[in-house]
């Protein structure tokens, strides 16, 4: 079974690859994160309140249960797993290929989150209570999107440009990784900019999933005590 999904996954690729125009501005991470923020457009216009419904309210949970639960597997657990097991070069592009998918479905989830919660509460009906959960909603998408829109295509660039100079210099080691940093100019300066950015979308990511872990409490204070 898990042979014929991988042969249809592979088939979709191969599919994809050869009739999807390669434009940056048509590929499925940037038009997801797009239209994460479109929904949230179409949701912060209206100015009254829709009726309580299962589907906005299955909406609204999905947006939380999907951004925790996706933050929580790369925070805590796939990050460190796979670091250990992969050599330096292959964790690079195994991350080049996750973080894409995970940025771009973080700011789904965080846009589904928000714009349900606001089409239920629209901010000219904002209680204090709802003022903080909406203002943390916000920082949740906005962490995303930078990281979807932004920091993710830098941070990968860079990477694979400072791969490409310890391929072609040999170096394996961190004693080589050292020297390289210390006499190459070019490889010193992408190293300082990587760490830069890299940095950021850390914090990034690490706002994102303390938002998630806020709304949980949130949801959790609204429910029945079990």
């Amino acid at each position: 079974m898990g042979a014929q999904i991988s042969k249809i996954e592979d088939t979709v690729h191969e599919l994809y690859k050869k009739t999807w125009p390669q434009a940056w501005y048509l590929a499925p991470p940037f038009l997801a994160s797009l239209g994460a923020v479109g929904y949230v457009g179409y949701a912060f216009a209206q100015s009254k309140p829709i009726p309580s419904s299962t589907n906005v309210s299955f909406l609204h949970l999905l947006g939380v249960a999907g951004g925790f639960g996706i933050s929580f597997w790369i925070t805590a657990v796939h990050g460190r797993a796979i670091q250990r097991m992969l050599t330096r070069h292959e964790f690079a592009t195994v991350q080049s290929q996750l973080s894409t998918v995970y940025f771009s479905s973080s700011a789904v989830f965080a846009g589904l989150s928000l714009g349900s919660f606001l089409l239920r509460h629209p901010t000219n009906t904002w209680s204090k209570e709802a003022t903080n959960l909406g203002i943390a909603l916000i920082i949740a998408l906005g962490a995303a999107e930078l990281n979807s829109l932004v920091l993710n295509p830098l941070v990968t660039n860079l990477m694979f440009d400072r791969n490409n100079i310890e391929f072609l210099q040999a170096a394996k080691t961190s004693d080589d990784i050292e020297r390289l940093t210390r006499d190459d100019a070019k490889y010193r300066i992408i190293n300082n900019k990587f760490n830069l950015f890299h940095s950021l979308s850390m914090a990034s990511g690490l706002i994102y999933h303390g938002v998630q872990w806020y709304h949980l409490f949130f949801l959790a204070d609204k429910c029945l005590v079990l």
